[in-house]
C-alpha cells in the first residue's frame, strides 16, 4: 500500500470521526470483543400474578447497546399469549431494562421467551432467554360490610378483592364497573385502594316494595383479563313508616302550640338545609309536608326543626273550633325524605274536642267601697285567649258610671286560658247597682265565640252617704321649698258616731314622697293606726293626653273605745318635697265606719299647694327659695342633670342643667343670711364618688373665672368633709331594739364591706355582704347596714345580747347590741 492510499484513508477516518462527534454517534471502536455476551435477569420469579408490570434486566458484555428505540424494535417475547414488551429503559451503555405487560390468562405453568435481536447491539446474531412462569388461579371476591337493605343501600360500599391479578389504572368506572337489577341504584364512585383492592360506593334514589337482587359486573379490562366477573347481592326491602307523637294527648285546648315529633323508619329525612329549601320552593307545601283533618290547623315552615336523620318536629298553630273528637293527619312527601321517590307517608293523631265555656268570678262580693281595685278573673275552657292587646281593647264595663279598665297593667293575661282584670272606679252611687262586663269576640281566638260578645253581670252593693265632710288642710298652702317636709291634715267636719276611717290620698310622685303618717286628735289617743299601703294609679284613661300618673297612700285607723263626733283631725300625713311646682293632693277614696261596723261615704275636698310669691331680692343659687343657698340647692341641681329648656336649676341660662350650674350654685354658698352648715349628717345625701366625679368634670372644663374657682374650692371642701380620716364602726341605733336596727360606719378608703352578726356563744347568726363600697360616711338609714333581726334562714332571733363585726379590707371592729322583746 503506497503512501498516497494511506494518506487518503487517514483523511477518511478523520472525516468519519468528525461526523460521529457532530451527530452524537457513539464510537464502536476497533477493540470491541469479537463475541459479545448478554445476560437476562428478573427481580423475583415470574408468576401469572406478577407478570404484568415485571421487568427483565439485560446486561451486555463486549459491546454497547444502541439507542432505546433500536433496542425496543429488536425485542420480542413469545411462549405466553398476551405478553408483550412495554417500554425499554437504556440505563447505561451495557444495561437496559425491559418492562412487561400481560393481558391474558394461563391455566398451567409456561415458559416466557425473550429474544434480543442483533440490531440492539450492532451484532450479527440474536440472543434468546427463557423464563419459567408459574400459573396462578385468579379470583375476584366482592363483599359488603353488612347485608344490604333498602334502608342502607344508599351510601353502602362493595369491596372488590383480587387474587392472582392486579387492577388496571385508568379505565373508566362506568365502562368497567356497573350495577343492575334494582332501579335507582347507581355507582357514586370507584376508589382503587391498592393493586388488589377496589371500593365501589353505591347511591340509591328510589323505592322497592319486595326483596330484590343487585347485580355488580366487573369488566375484563379492569383487571387485564379475558372475561367479566358478575356478583349478586340480595337486598331486603324495608317498609317505610312514619310515626307521629306528642308529649301529651292532643285536645282542642292544647292543640295550638303543641309540638308533633315525626319519627321515620326505613328512610332518612333530608338534612336541615334541604328541608328549608324544600319549603322555600313549595309554599303550597305540596310534596313536602301537609296537615289535614281539622280545619284551622296549620304550621309555619320556620317551625319545622330537623332533629336527626330520623326525627323532625313540627309546632302547630290552631285557630278554629270543632265539636266532636277528630283526627289529625300528617303527610310527609318525598320532598323532605332523602333519596326517596315513593308515595307520601302518613301518620295520624287523635284530638279530643272540648266544649267551650267562659266564666267570670270575683274573690269577694262587690261593694261600692271595694269596687276600686277588685279583680275579675276570666277562665276559658276549650279555647285560648288572644294576645294582650286584643284582650285589652275587647273589654268594656257598663252599668255603673266611673268604672273603667284605666291602665294597660290592669289586664293580665295569666295564661292561655286565664285573664285577670283589675277594676278602676272613680265615682259614686247611692243605691245598689249592677256592673256589666262585656268580653268582645276579639278577646278569644276563634271558636264558638266568633262574632259573639259575652256579658257578665255582677251585683254591687252601694255605700250610704253620711253628712260628714273630709278635707285636706291647710289649703291652699304656699310651696314649702324643695327638700323640706310638708305635713297635711286629714280633717273631718260633722262626723257622727265615727269609730274608724279609711282614706286614700293621691299625689304627684315627681313632686312629693310620702314619709310617714299617724292618727290625729279625732279618735282616742290609743286608737289603732294601720300600716300605710303605697301603690300607684292613673287618673283618667292612661291612653289619653289628659291622664295623670299618681302615687297613692292608703291610711286607716279605728278604735274600740268611745267614738268621735263633730269636727277634728282624723290623721296627719308628712311628705318630702322633691320639685318646685304647684300641685294638688287628692282624696280618691274615703270611708267612715260607725260603732256597728257599717261603712259610710263622705264628701271630700282636695288640697292645693300653690307657688310662693317671688322674693323681692332673690338670692342667686337659692333654688328652693328658703332664703339661703345650702346643700338642698345642690341636691336640686344634681337631680336635674341633663334637663333641657327653662329650668330653675339652669342658673347659667344656657338651656342645659349640667356641672357648670352645680359649680355656680356651690360658689354661692354663704351669700344668704346664714352660712351653710357642713355637718356630715346633713351632707350624707352625697357620696364621695358623686363629689369626685363633679370635681373631675369641673376641672376638665378648665373654668377660670373667680366665681367658678370659688365653687370648685367649695366642692373640694365638701369632699374633704365627706372623707373620714379613719375607718370606724359606730354604735347601732336604736339599741336596744325590736325587731330591726341600723349599723353605721365610716370608710377612709374604698373597700369590700361585710357585717357579721354573732350570738353570745360566738356562732354566726347572719352575714350582711355589702359589696365593694367607696370611701365615705354610712350613717343615715338609707346608707347604714340594716339588720331585720333574722338569721340566715329568715327566722326571727331570740332576745338577748349579740355582737356585730365590721370587716372592711384589713379593718376589723366589733360592738355589742341588745334585742329586747
Amino acid at each position: 500500500m503506497n503512501s498516497q492510499v494511506i494518506k487518503q484513508r487517514g483523511y477518511l477516518f478523520i472525516f468519519v470521526s468528525i461526523l460521529m462527534v457532530t451527530f452524537g454517534i457513539q464510537s464502536i471502536g476497533y477493540a470491541q470483543e469479537a463475541n459479545p455476551t448478554i445476560t437476562a435477569s428478573v427481580e423475583e420469579p415470574l408468576t401469572e400474578a406478577n407478570l404484568h408490570g415485571s421487568t427483565i434486566t439485560l446486561t451486555l458484555n463486549g459491546r454497547q447497546f444502541i439507542g432505546e428505540r433500536d433496542i425496543e424494535d429488536a425485542l420480542s417475547v413469545s411462549g405466553i399469549e398476551g405478553v408483550y414488551p412495554w417500554g425499554v429503559e437504556r440505563v447505561s451503555d451495557t444495561e437496559a431494562i425491559v418492562g412487561l405487560r400481560f393481558a391474558g390468562n394461563i391455566d398451567t405453568d409456561a415458559t416466557l421467551t425473550l429474544t434480543v435481536g442483533p440490531n440492539a447491539i450492532g451484532y450479527d446474531k440474536a440472543f434468546t432467554f427463557e423464563f419459567p412462569v408459574t400459573a396462578v388461579a385468579e379470583s375476584l371476591v366482592a363483599t359488603t360490610e353488612a347485608p344490604l337493605t333498602e334502608a342502607t343501600l344508599n351510601g353502602s360500599t362493595i369491596i372488590l378483592t383480587l387474587t392472582g391479578r392486579q387492577f388496571i389504572w385508568g379505565y373508566s368506572d362506568s365502562d368497567e364497573v356497573s350495577v343492575s337489577g334494582i332501579d335507582g341504584v347507581t355507582i357514586e364512585r370507584v376508589d382503587r385502594v391498592s393493586d388488589t383492592e377496589v371500593i365501589v360506593l353505591l347511591r340509591f334514589v328510589g323505592n322497592i316494595d319486595t326483596d330484590a337482587t343487585l347485580t355488580l359486573t366487573v369488566g375484563p379490562n379492569f383487571i387485564s383479563y379475558d372475561k367479566a366477573f358478575t356478583f349478586e347481592f340480595p337486598v331486603t326491602a324495608v317498609e317505610e313508616s312514619l310515626v307521629a307523637s306528642t308529649e301529651a294527648p292532643l285536645t282542642e285546648v292544647n292543640l295550638h302550640g303543641s309540638i308533633i315529633t315525626l319519627t321515620l323508619t326505613g328512610r332518612h329525612f333530608a338534612n336541615s338545609w334541604d328541608i328549608k329549601n324544600a319549603f322555600a320552593n313549595n309554599w303550597d307545601i305540596q310534596n313536602v309536608l301537609t296537615i289535614s283533618g281539622i280545619d284551622g290547623v296549620s304550621f309555619d315552615p320556620r317551625d319545622v326543626e330537623f332533629v336527626s336523620d330520623t326525627e323532625v318536629t313540627v309546632q302547630l298553630a290552631f285557630a278554629g273550633d270543632f265539636d266532636t273528637d277528630a283526627t289529625l293527619t300528617i303527610e310527609v312527601g318525598a320532598g323532605i325524605i332523602a333519596d326517596y321517590d315513593g308515595i307520601a307517608l302518613t301518620a295520624q293523631l287523635s284530638v279530643t274536642a272540648i266544649e267551650d265555656s267562659l266564666i267570670a268570678t270575683t274573690e269577694f262580693p262587690l261593694t261600692e267601697e271595694n269596687l276600686h281595685g277588685s279583680i275579675i278573673t276570666l277562665t276559658l275552657t276549650g279555647r285560648r285567649f288572644a294576645n294582650f292587646w286584643d284582650i285589652r281593647h275587647a273589654l268594656t264595663f257598663s252599668g255603673i258610671e266611673g268604672v273603667t279598665v284605666s291602665s294597660f297593667s290592669d289586664v293580665n293575661r295569666v295564661s292561655d286560658t286565664e285573664v285577670s282584670v283589675r277594676i278602676t272606679f272613680n265615682g259614686d252611687f247611692d243605691t245598689d247597682a249592677t256592673l256589666t262586663l262585656t268580653v268582645g269576640e276579639d278577646a278569644i281566638v276563634v271558636g264558638e265565640y266568633a262574632n259573639v260578645d259575652l256579658t257578665f253581670n255582677f251585683p254591687v252593693t252601694a255605700v250610704e252617704q253620711s253628712d260628714a265632710t273630709v278635707s285636706i288642710s291647710p289649703t291652699p298652702i304656699a310651696f314649702p321649698g324643695i327638700g323640706n317636709k310638708l305635713t297635711l291634715n286629714l280633717d273631718i267636719a260633722n262626723g257622727k258616731n265615727v269609730a274608724g276611717y279609711q282614706a286614700t290620698v293621691g299625689y304627684d310622685p315627681s313632686v312629693l314622697r310620702y314619709t310617714e303618717g299617724g292618727n290625729g286628735n279625732y279618735l282616742p289617743a290609743d286608737a289603732f293606726f294601720a300600716d300605710p299601703i303605697l301603690d300607684y294609679d292613673w287618673l283618667g284613661d292612661p291612653f289619653s293626653d289628659d291622664s295623670n300618673f299618681i302615687h297613692r297612700v292608703t291610711i286607716a285607723g279605728n278604735t274600740l273605745a268611745e267614738t268621735g263626733n263633730g269636727d277634728g283631725t282624723l290623721a296627719t300625713l308628712t311628705f318630702e318635697v322633691l320639685d318646685y311646682k304647684p300641685f294638688t293632693v287628692t282624696l280618691v277614696e274615703v270611708y267612715l265606719v260607725d260603732a256597728d261596723g257599717k261603712r259610710w261615704e263622705v264628701t271630700t275636698k282636695n288640697g292645693e299647694v300653690i307657688e310662693p310669691p317671688e322674693l323681692t331680692e332673690r338670692i342667686f343659687g337659692d333654688l328652693n327659695l328658703d332664703g339661703v343657698v345650702n346643700i338642698q340647692d345642690l341636691v336640686i341641681v344634681s337631680n336635674r342633670f341633663g334637663r333641657r329648656g327653662k329650668d330653675i336649676a339652669d342658673v347659667s341660662d344656657d338651656g342645659l342643667v349640667n356641672i357648670v350650674d352645680l359649680v355656680l350654685v356651690a360658689a354661692a354658698f354663704g351669700d344668704g343670711a346664714a352660712a351653710p352648715s357642713l355637718h356630715p349628717a346633713e351632707l350624707e345625701v352625697f357620696t364621695t364618688a358623686d363629689v369626685q366625679l363633679w370635681l373631675s368634670q369641673a376641672q376638665h372644663l378648665n373654668l377660670t373665672d373667680a366665681r367658678s374657682q370659688r365653687g370648685i374650692r367649695f366642692l373640694q371642701q365638701l369632699l374633704a368633709t365627706l372623707m373620714p380620716k379613719k375607718t370606724a364602726l359606730l354604735p347601732n341605733y336604736p339599741n336596744p331594739f325590736n325587731p330591726e336596727t341600723w349599723i353605721p360606719y365610716h370608710l377612709a378608703k374604698n373597700a369590700d364591706v361585710t357585717v357579721t352578726i354573732y350570738n353570745i356563744d360566738g356562732q354566726v347568726v347572719r352575714s350582711l355582704m355589702l359589696g365593694h363600697q367607696p370611701a365615705g360616711m354610712y350613717q343615715s338609714r338609707s346608707r347604714a347596714a340594716y339588720w331585720d333581726g333574722k338569721n340566715a334562714f329568715g327566722e326571727t332571733v331570740a332576745s338577748g345580747v349579740y355582737f356585730y363585726t365590721l370587716t372592711a379590707g384589713n379593718f376589723n371592729a366589733t360592738r355589742k347590741m341588745l334585742i329586747r322583746k
